[in-house]
């Protein structure tokens, strides 16, 4: 396959079963909102090598965020659940809260698994 001047040669490919979930990322404006992004995205990118794989999903206008304020999808893979809840908990408590006019929220909410959040980061705010 070819994508521009960069030839994909189809040879190999791994796929792991992970656990995911969805948080939903908002601050005052953009520049706060990506600031959070990118430390709690630029804090290890792959599950081989530290907590989580996690990304952006994409960005949310203010008009579909719970407070209205611009805001992003970041999705978070690991190997278990137990493991994911850990990672978000961790980022969100060390990445993401403590960046100024930064809020999390559920981003999967009919989710039949659940894990709870707010205990492990409740002093903040």
């Amino acid at each position: 396959m070819q994508i521009g001047p960069t030839e994909i040669v189809d040879t190999f490919a791994e796929a792991f079963r992970l656990r995911y979930t969805r948080i939903i990322v908002t601050a005052h404006d953009d520049h706060w909102r990506d600031a959070a992004v990118r430390a709690a995205c630029g804090y290890g990118t792959s599950v081989l090598g530290c907590d989580a794989e996690i990304g952006v999903e994409g960005w949310v206008s203010p008009a579909d965020t719970p407070d209205g304020r611009p805001g992003a999808s970041i999705l978070a893979f690991s190997f278990s659940a137990e493991g994911v809840a850990k990672a978000i908990a961790n980022r969100t408590a060390q990445c993401l809260l403590t960046c100024p006019s930064a809020a999390v929220f559920d981003g999967l909410p009919s989710a039949a698994d659940r894990a709870p959040l707010g205990g492990h980061v409740r002093y903040f705010g």
